[in-house]
């Protein structure tokens, strides 16, 4: 982790977020899902130097923290999920829609509520 940077989680179809753009989620695929989906709301606009103007989602429940959500080359970035009270579970469930998984960044992956076939116990 960089110093004085978030730890922060990704959504993402590879096995390591660093090679997410090898298997993409496409910004049309994430912003499709994202406008469709009842538990993400758009609270702006993020400008990213290798982007451009990505839009930003929150997701969160009565119970559990805000957490942020963008599109970034392939992957889908989460901050504020490793907030204490952040519902990964939920957030898996989530990236499962997606056909991705959730993966911290160094490499850790966080299970949902359902395996999905392909996947070890």
């Amino acid at each position: 982790m960089i110093p004085g940077m978030g730890y922060e989680l990704h959504m993402t179809r590879a096995s390591d977020w660093l090679d997410s753009e090898e298997r993409p989620i496409s910004l049309h695929d994430w912003l499709e899902f994202a406008h469709n989906s009842a538990a993400l709301r758009q609270e702006g606009h993020l400008d990213l130097h290798s982007v451009g103007r990505q839009p930003v989602f929150t997701w969160g429940s009565l119970d559990s923290v805000a957490v942020g959500l963008h599109w970034c080359e392939g992957r889908v970035i989460l901050s504020g999920a490793h907030a204490p009270g952040a519902d990964l579970v939920g957030l898996a469930d989530l990236a499962a829609g997606l056909s991705a998984k959730l993966i911290g960044d160094e490499g850790e992956q966080y299970p949902g509520s359902v395996r999905r076939g392909n996947e070890e116990p």
